[in-house]
């Protein structure tokens, strides 16, 4: 049968848990350089879970600034957002291995780090740096950065140290995948066997295409970002997928589900997402927001509320008051053990993404 996957309308509901929160007052302290910052805006193209809305208005108010939060669910989404003209952003939420497309585009350019002195609070074992430059040019910064595992209901699924169990017929029907071919086909690549994800040979793209088909057997739903992927798996129309943030694992565990993730033999797809501004965004402002997401206050809390990884190293997370409890939902002290980034594949720029997003939707309309 050829009829699409079915999508679930996507939810912009927080998954956030609640949790105790690191003092917050150095982050609103007012920025006395500019005094006409109550006429300025700022807009955020972020990620679910990423930005509070209660606090960036908290900011905003003590700033004198207003910041609008536009949240999506995917890297295509968020290419699509801007280079549409819908949202015109001053800060762009853009992994690692998608700034060359978001410049090429013109909807990033070269941000100054050096401006950013929090920056400091990033930890030494996220080597960003030669991920975030683009011919010579720094266009981003870490927010926060993570893994893409496997996710599974382990009162069910036993063998989970490779991506194959995806593909096993005893899951049929209960496998889910989100929609995001940028980050979606790395896995695919590494499950079929290639060498270089981001890198395809012609055999490659014959064995990923062949790998989707039999996938698509696997799937009923597919999620449309972190929100849509936990209601799924809390209703039960799935039980085990690719894994866009572990965020959803730890929503899950919060609702009374045993829910864990393993990351595969294969490797790990693992994302840098980056603070990138576009032209109308370099303005102090703006840099006032970036360099106050990058206090160990913020990114304490940020850790805390949505369990996501944040820029700290696990020392200065615990400082700042965040518990091993919440440490241990995370892979921040997982990354400070040797050999963990030898198993992690970071993303970057792919060989032919139009090629890749055609298979994609074939996949996804089952014309493949």
């Amino acid at each position: 049968m050829n009829n699409p996957i079915l999508n679930r309308p996507l939810s912009r509901r927080s998954i956030l848990k609640t949790g105790a929160a690191a003092s917050a007052t150095a982050i609103f302290a007012p920025y006395y350089i500019r005094p006409s910052f109550a006429a300025e805006t700022i807009t955020l193209l972020t990620w679910e879970t990423y930005h509070d809305d209660e606090w960036i208005a908290e900011w905003g108010k003590a700033n004198g600034a207003e910041v609008k939060a536009v949240r999506i669910g995917s890297e295509d989404e968020l290419f699509s957002q801007a280079a549409s003209g819908a949202v015109k952003a001053d800060i762009l939420y853009v992994e690692t291995g998608s700034l060359p497309r978001f410049k090429d585009a013109g909807l990033i350019k070269t941000i100054d780090p050096a401006a950013i002195p929090n920056n400091a609070n990033i930890s030494p074992t996220l080597d960003w740096k030669k991920y975030t430059d683009v011919g010579g040019e720094v266009m981003g910064v870490p927010y926060n950065w993570g893994t893409q595992p496997l996710m599974f209901d382990a009162d069910v699924v036993k063998q989970t140290d490779s991506w194959a169990v995806l593909w096993d017929k005893a899951y049929e029907g209960k496998v889910n995948m989100f929609d995001d071919c940028t980050m979606t086909f790395p896995m695919i690549a590494l499950y079929a066997g290639a060498k270089d994800p981001f890198n395809l040979t012609e055999d490659d793209f014959t064995a990923c295409t062949d790998a989707l088909r039999a996938l698509r057997q696997q799937i009923r739903v597919i999620a449309r970002g972190f929100d849509d992927a936990t209601t799924i798996y809390a209703a039960g129309d799935a039980i085990l997928g690719y894994c866009q943030n572990v965020a959803v694992v730890s929503s899950l565990q919060s609702k009374g589900k045993n829910f864990k993730y393993s990351l595969p033999k294969e490797g790990t797809p693992t994302w840098i997402d980056c603070h990138s501004i576009s032209a109308q965004g370099d303005r102090p402002i703006v840099y006032k927001f970036i360099n106050d997401n990058q206090s160990v206050e913020w990114q304490a809390r940020f850790l805390t509320k949505s369990t996501n990884n944040s820029i700290l190293t696990a020392a200065e997370a615990r400082k700042a008051g965040v518990t091993d409890v919440t440490l241990k939902l995370t892979n921040v002290a997982d990354s400070e053990e040797d050999g963990f980034w030898e198993r992690m594949v970071i993303f970057q720029k792919p060989e032919d993404l139009d090629r890749r997003l055609q298979i994609w939707n074939d996949f996804k309309s089952g014309t493949l």
